[in-house]
């Protein structure tokens, strides 16, 4: 039997308010790490012919300027500040909104290098009570 639940979200206005909020925040850390993204990208883009192997186009001070020398990281990896707040750039802080739930995510679906650990290639991931239950599922399985 398949069971579909539809769910329709029905906030007050006051709970509005605080989800219009949530995707402001979300946005604007979301746009913030992409043109960081973008930035690099272009700092470190050259046409092929003209790019000597031992000469850096851009000055590597250039580069990584905005990278301080001390970061403050939970174990997840999150730049916190003093009061504990995610901080994105310079004179940017988020409120921790649910543990910083939100601004995490945000973080995580901008960052492309962790796309491959999210998603790995031809990894098939099965629960161990099922392996082997039938000749179907040992077949598929391997």
């Amino acid at each position: 039997m398949l069971l579909k639940y539809k769910y329709k979200l029905k906030p007050h206005k006051s709970q509005g308010v605080i989800i219009a909020n949530w995707l402001e925040l979300a946005r604007i850390q979301y746009n913030y790490r992409l043109a960081q993204r973008l930035n690099w990208f272009e700092s470190t883009r050259t046409p092929v012919n003209a790019c000597p192997l031992n000469v850096s186009v851009v000055p590597v001070d250039q580069i990584y300027q905005n990278i301080p020398e001390f970061r403050v990281q939970t174990r997840d990896g999150r730049k916190k500040d003093s009061d504990g707040n995610p901080v994105t750039k310079k004179g940017d802080k988020h409120p921790n909104i649910i543990n910083g739930y939100v601004v995490w995510e945000t973080v995580q679906l901008a960052d492309l290098a962790q796309t491959k650990k999210l998603f790995p290639y031809g990894q098939i991931h099965t629960l161990p009570g099922f392996t082997g239950c039938c000749s179907a599922c040992t077949n598929y399985h391997g």
